[in-house]
């Protein structure tokens, strides 16, 4: 297997001038490994902000997103979980974009299962008097 599947994102199939370890070389872009799952990450954590937008922002705006929490922190999970793999035989990658996508997916993830166990236990609890 050729050396350059180490130095070649998933992605470099769809964007061929996008390579990894292209640093001092003129006119190329640079795409760092974990650069995707650090993307969903945010955006998975930036979508619990929408339901406080402005009431000027369309209800589609502002409660659609909910819905994509979870599936976008699993993407983000399941990404950055890929790229560490294929960062394994590397010693001087650096990690730090994909291990911070996948905190920040497993925080969207853990928050919406958290406060349905939480909303479940509120109401078995109840007392009907």
């Amino acid at each position: 297997m050729p050396k350059d599947h180490l130095t070649r994102a998933p992605w470099a199939a769809l964007f061929p001038e996008r390579r990894v370890g292209t640093k001092g070389k003129a006119g190329t872009a640079q795409w760092q490994v974990g650069t995707g799952s650090l993307i969903l990450g945010i955006l998975a954590v930036a979508m619990f902000g929408c339901p406080w937008l402005p009431a000027a922002f369309s209800p589609w705006f502002r409660f659609l997103p909910v819905y994509f929490i979870v599936p976008v922190g699993v993407c983000a999970i399941v990404s950055g979980m890929g790229d560490l793999r294929a960062m394994r035989e590397e010693e001087s990658a650096d990690r730090r974009r994909a291990r911070a996508g996948i905190m920040l997916g497993s925080a969207a993830v853990a928050v919406p299962v958290a406060v349905v166990i939480w909303a479940c236990w509120v109401l078995r609890t109840q007392t009907h008097g």
